[in-house]
């Protein structure tokens, strides 16, 4: 059994994801990232709440796409090719998504492209869970 993709896009999406977190503390006002950074400006609560939902839709779908690789990687018989395609389109998905809403007001280009990757990272994987399926 040899893990090669789990591990290493477990570890980048948890600092990420981490990264997310650390960034609503940050709009929030937390006292420990006042401790951190400076913070002189009001956050909008509509800056807020995209950056919420960033980090909520980072954490709805990642859990779900690590499920599947790891499983797939464990069946050792998904070629690694098709792990590696589905992790960089699953990736790029993610990323370019959670960017578009903590960074941007609006960027269709990433939002459009970010959950095409997305849905195509999932779809991939599912399916190839489906059909490596034996009786």
């Amino acid at each position: 059994m040899n893990l090669l993709l789990s591990p290493i896009l477990l570890g980048v999406f948890t600092l990420f994801y981490l990264f997310l977190a650390m960034r609503i503390g940050y709009l929030r006002g937390s006292p420990v990232m006042k401790l951190i950074f400076k913070m002189d400006e009001k956050v909008p609560p509509e800056k807020l709440d995209r950056n919420i939902r960033a980090h909520g839709n980072f954490s709805e779908y990642v859990p779900m796409f690590f499920l599947l690789l790891l499983v797939l990687e464990l069946n050792e018989s998904t070629s690694f090719i098709l792990l590696l395609t589905a992790s960089v389109a699953f990736s790029y998905g993610r990323l370019a998504h959670a960017i578009c809403f903590a960074f941007f007001d609006y960027n269709p280009f990433l939002r459009i492209s970010g959950m095409i990757a997305t849905y195509s990272g999932l779809a991939l994987l599912a399916l190839q869970c489906i059909l490596s399926y034996e009786m």
